[in-house]
């Protein structure tokens, strides 16, 4: 084994020794989602150029190879990562081709042009010189040509030909025939995600193109699979690197020892009070990101020619704070640790309607806020115009980010510049002499540069296989439809956790989402069309329509639609208990209507194509009903 580093543009380089990268075929099928390719793309503009990326894990096929040899790597740690790279390198092609085309088509000669086309094209596929009649399985030929893929997908799920028909969607291959719901699954989504948040310019893909190839590598090369594999259980479950909060700490407490006579021993225990208002180590890193974004108006805070923070600037940020006044940034950052413990962890504190709000925020998953939140807290009570101001505006900021996560507008990479933008506002309202008022602050969130998307496209994105999209999301919503119902003698805790601190009520899927389709359900759902029920799980089984919440999901699984509808467990006193769809929980009496006829899941004879979309529909209604936001008329839209 002998590690090297790489750049990505030389791991799928285009000279010498061609590297070629297969995802075994016992390998998982392709599972990034949303929220790896929205964090793809910010880790790629948020960090100086060179990024590191983690290793890749490889065996090689053997060690001798001659100069003009094919080289190919089977994948064990790293297939997430270089098949959303190539699949991002294929949309770059397709728009910059287009950019070329449509918008500047002067760049079609230009050399620029033409080298970084042809350089993405290169480093995808390849043509092979081959006389064999039989080719090896993992050639294949299009356009009178032979090919091999340089980064090859499993074909778990049809990840290998859906990542052809991207290619050729793209450009780089011909007409490859369309694979059937292939615009279902996860790759075609992440090809369709990537065109719709890369930049449309060629200055800006180019500039894109340009920060993709230089991202950093370690790859790593075993001669067999026991030894890749002990290597990457190795590599996850024992290596700690020195954290950017550590490195902070050890200049913080050496400076306040050397420039203002503070013991360590009293300053590392203070440090440790600090550490105690945030309890893990991504909330610390998030922490000093948030602090001084939310702050930098302060002069004293403030670091000429660095706008925000970031992973790659935290570390200089905190050492030149630190050379100017280590013990007044070390006071404030407590100080500020205290309020934003409130944000992170409010189930601590007095219930109130802010706290449970709060908590509604944390569990959305709307982090970004807290970069506002931790300035409007920190904020004297007399800057603001009444005691309510904060609970509306965490009420508001519930709805917002709700929007922004089911929609994926505005993107994560502009979450940080929204914050410091609704920040600089309202600094010159105070600046002004005006107090802060919810009305202002409302206004600023939806129609300033952070306005979000329009109720019609909420709800677009609603009524899509949202599961597959968002699960936590998904769940959310499961849970705050039946929230609706909630009084003193139904209140079910749908956010129990189990002694593994695992939620106990797990989102349930009504027709089974499984690869194999029971009997019974192809029946039900199809009239016995197997192929037909294919495509209609394929279509719907992730909506809303097709999800309940239940603690009971091993004991129900691939079971008939009435047995899971009538299913009984005896209980250790023997009493019957339901853990079926008639448990009595409000979200499975959800009434829609469907041929005239008013039903639920509870009380439905049957489950169908039909039921499932009737469902649906209500079940959108109820959500846009919750989640718009107040006198919303649509003059919000983007």
């Amino acid at each position: 084994m002998i590690p090297t580093e790489n750049t990505f543009a030389s791991l799928i380089g285009i000279e010498g020794n061609q590297w070629h990268y297969h995802i075994p075929r016992f390998q998982r099928e392709y599972v990034w989602g949303k929220y790896n390719w929205s964090k793809l793309l910010e880790d790629i503009y948020e960090n100086d150029p060179g990024h590191y990326m983690g290793s890749v894990i490889c065996v090689h096929e053997k060690i001798e190879k001659a100069p003009t040899d094919e080289l190919i790597y089977e994948v064990v740690d790293g297939q997430q990562r270089l098949t959303t790279l190539s699949i991002l390198l294929a949309a770059i092609y397709s728009k910059i081709t287009d950019a070329a085309a449509s918008k500047n088509p002067e760049y079609q000669q230009d050399d620029d042009f033409i080298i970084k086309r042809n350089s993405i094209q290169r480093r995808l596929i390849k043509k092979v010189n081959t006389t064999c009649k039989v080719l090896p399985w993992w050639i294949f030929r299009n356009d009178s040509f032979t090919y091999c893929l340089r980064v090859q997908p499993s074909t778990q799920e049809s990840n290998l030909e859906d990542y052809k028909y991207i290619l050729s969607e793209s450009g780089i291959l011909k007409d490859v025939q369309y694979p059937k719901n292939c615009g279902n699954r996860r790759l075609h989504k992440t090809f369709k995600y990537f065109l719709q948040n890369i930049p449309e310019t060629y200055g800006g893909l180019a500039d894109l193109l340009d920060r993709i190839y230089k991202l950093s590598f370690i790859h790593i090369s075993e001669a067999s699979q026991s030894k890749a594999f002990l290597l990457f259980e190795t590599l996850n479950y024992r290596g700690v690197p020195l954290s950017a909060i550590d490195i902070i700490k050890n200049k913080m407490l050496a400076t306040l020892e050397s420039k203002h006579g503070k013991s360590i021993d009293d300053s590392y225990d203070r440090w440790q009070k600090l550490l105690d208002y945030l309890p893990t180590d991504k909330e610390q890193d998030r922490f000093l990101r948030q602090f001084y974004n939310a702050f930098k108006f302060d002069p004293e805070i403030k670091i000429s020619r660095i706008t925000k923070a970031t992973g790659s600037t935290i570390i200089s940020i905190y050492e030149s704070l630190i050379k100017k006044d280590a013990d007044s940034i070390f006071n404030k950052l407590n100080e500020k640790a205290q309020i934003y413990n409130h944000l992170i962890e409010p189930e601590k504190y007095s219930v109130s309607a802010l706290n449970d709000s709060l908590v509604n925020l944390e569990r959305i998953g709307a982090a970004a806020s807290y970069t506002f939140l931790l300035y409007l807290f920190s904020l004297p009570n007399e800057m603001l115009d009444n005691e309510d101001s904060l609970a509306q505006v965490v009420e508001l900021l519930c709805k917002y980010y709700f929007r922004r996560n089911i929609t994926d507008y505005p993107s994560t990479r502009d979450l940080d510049a929204i914050n410091i933008d609704l920040i600089e506002k309202c600094q010159e309202q105070i600046y002004a002499g005006h107090k802060l008022n919810y009305q202002f602050i409302s206004n600023e969130i939806l129609t300033g540069r952070g306005k979000p998307s329009t109720l019609e496209t909420l709800q677009n994105d609603l009524a899509d296989n949202i599961y597959d999209n968002n699960e936590g999301m998904a769940r959310y919503a499961l849970a705050k439809l039946d929230e609706t119902s909630h009084n003193r003698e139904y209140a079910p805790n749908l956010w129990a956790r189990n002694e593994k601190g695992l939620y106990v009520w797990t989102i349930e899927h009504i027709f089974p989402k499984g690869k194999n389709i029971p009997d019974e359900w192809i029946d039900m759902i199809a009239d016995g069309n197997k192929e037909e029920a294919g495509k209609i799980k394929d279509e719907i089984v992730h909506c809303f329509g097709n999800l309940t919440l239940s603690g009971y999901n091993s004991r129900l699984s691939n079971l008939s639609f009435t047995k899971k509808q009538e299913k009984s467990e005896a209980s250790i006193l023997g009493n019957k208990i339901f853990i079926g769809y008639k448990n009595g929980l409000s979200l499975n009496e959800i009434n829609f209507d469907l041929s005239e006829e008013n039903t639920s899941l509870a009380n439905s004879a049957k489950w169908t194509k039909e039921h499932i979309l009737a469902r649906n529909k209500k079940m959108v209604e109820m959500l846009l009903t919750l989640f718009k936001f107040e006198n919303e008329d649509n003059k919000y839209g983007r």
